[in-house]
């Protein structure tokens, strides 16, 4: 080791992506909230760094430990260390500077790569790539046509397939192969090794494609506002489902889509500009303080809320993240402050989608059972029905009345993102049951 080494400073991204996470795994504080607050640093390199820490942690620590790199080095910060590690493994396979860590990690490259061996590059992407067509700009047949000329072969299933079958044939898709999604119209599966090839793709950089995974575009098939509606997308940014609703109304009626964020509204009206929304209004406002006055004529609202996000599977987690009661709590107090508020500001509101990407009952079942307590005017629909009982997650039952009628996608058996959905329905008057 040269003693100009000594001196060298390690650049300030592999400083910031280690400072992170070891506040993570110290403290059990979210990745992302973390990220956000670091001001320092390229926020798109240290997601990138951290993911693949996430997807790679237990191949990682292990090598570290049979190679014999933090024993040999004690002076060596552990968590520098798993960064550099993973950046020079899993990530660019190289590492930048002539600091002392940075060449410390780079000297024990062969035994760390012999460590890792087969095991790999692991993604968590066991699950498809779903890609869906944005109909503002391409017709599903224009997009079965492109895809047929580049070659990918279509799989098809017969008629009276159930859910459980079309389950089964993306879990046998071949890399070449797709699929049209038995739920969501417009929704096109492939396998999994395909999520980069898309992600880089000109369809997508354009917007006629949208990747968008299928949990979340069913809460727009359920809500399902007719060709020429007044909707409100309550929380809408980064504006994925505002595009959709947008696709299902054929670009006819009015979408009122709102974002207190400063800087998610300025994503909200990129995208949705973007996406040829002729019929989308971008709001910059509290949705608390939204009123039937600014926005008459409400028809259908889409409540999506902040919420714990525990059913992403893009979601980033470096340890064992207890379940937090009081966040949990904090949460759930909004959550029903806004569902609250969509159920009773707007008089002439026919049918409200409440959807979370958590699995928490704190913020799902509970949110529901309270804000139908403080509004009976309204009743729960079957989800299930609704998606022609093609589906086998609902709620907890042990919630009477209301569990059967939600519905849970699930990670592992619905091989999409982990959210939560109910749908509501104003009563008709004089109806007290």
């Amino acid at each position: 080791m040269s003693k100009k080494a000594h001196s060298v400073k390690v650049p300030t991204q592999y400083r910031a992506t280690a400072k992170i996470l070891k506040t993570a795994l110290q403290q059990k504080k979210s990745i992302k909230a973390l990220i956000s607050e670091e001001k320092h640093a390229r926020v798109g390199s240290l997601q990138a760094v951290l993911k693949l820490y996430s997807n790679n942690r237990s191949s990682i620590e292990n090598a570290i430990e049979e190679s014999g790199l933090l024993k040999d080095n004690p002076g060596l910060e552990p968590c520098l260390a798993k960064v550099l590690v993973t950046e020079l493994i899993f990530g660019r396979k190289q590492l930048n500077g002539e600091s002392r860590p940075v060449q410390t990690v780079r000297s024990y490259q062969e035994k760390l790569q012999a460590a890792v061996g087969d095991s790999g590059f692991q993604t968590k992407a066991r699950n498809p790539r779903y890609v869906r067509i944005n109909t503002n700009l391409l017709s599903l047949a224009e997009a079965l046509e492109y895809l047929a000329g580049e070659e990918w072969r279509r799989k098809e299933l017969p008629a009276d397939a159930s859910y459980d079958d079309f389950l089964a044939a993306i879990k046998a898709l071949e890399e070449d192969e797709f699929m049209t999604d038995i739920h969501v119209e417009g929704v096109i599966v492939f396998h999994a090794k395909q999520g980069s090839y898309w992600a880089g793709h000109e369809f997508v950089r354009s917007k006629k494609f949208i990747l968008q995974n299928k949990a979340t575009c069913l809460a727009a098939e359920l809500l399902a506002p007719p060709v020429g509606a007044t909707v409100l997308d309550m929380c809408a940014a980064p504006g994925m489902k505002t595009v959709h609703l947008c696709n299902v109304m054929h670009n006819k009626g009015v979408i009122y889509s709102v974002e207190q964020s400063v800087d998610r509204y300025k994503d909200l009206c990129a995208i949705t500009e973007q996406a040829g929304c002729e019929i989308v209004s971008p709001v910059m406002g509290d949705v608390l303080q939204i009123s039937p006055e600014r926005f008459p004529g409400v028809e259908y609202i889409l409540v999506d809320p902040s919420c714990s996000g525990s059913g992403m599977q893009s979601r980033i987690t470096v340890c064992d993240e207890p379940k937090d009661d009081k966040r949990l709590y904090q949460l759930a107090g909004l959550q029903i402050k806004i569902l609250s508020h969509a159920m009773s500001a707007f008089p002439d509101v026919k049918r409200i989608a409440y959807c979370t990407c958590s699995l928490y009952k704190e913020e799902n079942e509970q949110v529901v059972e309270r804000c139908l307590q403080f509004n009976p005017s309204f009743k729960l629909l079957s989800c299930k029905k609704a998606l022609r009982n093609k589906w086998n997650n609902v709620g907890d039952k042990a919630y009477a009345k209301i569990g059967k009628n939600c519905l849970y996608s699930l990670p592992d058996s619905d091989l999409a993102d982990g959210i939560f959905l109910a749908l509501f329905e104003k009563r008709p008057e004089g109806d007290a049951s």
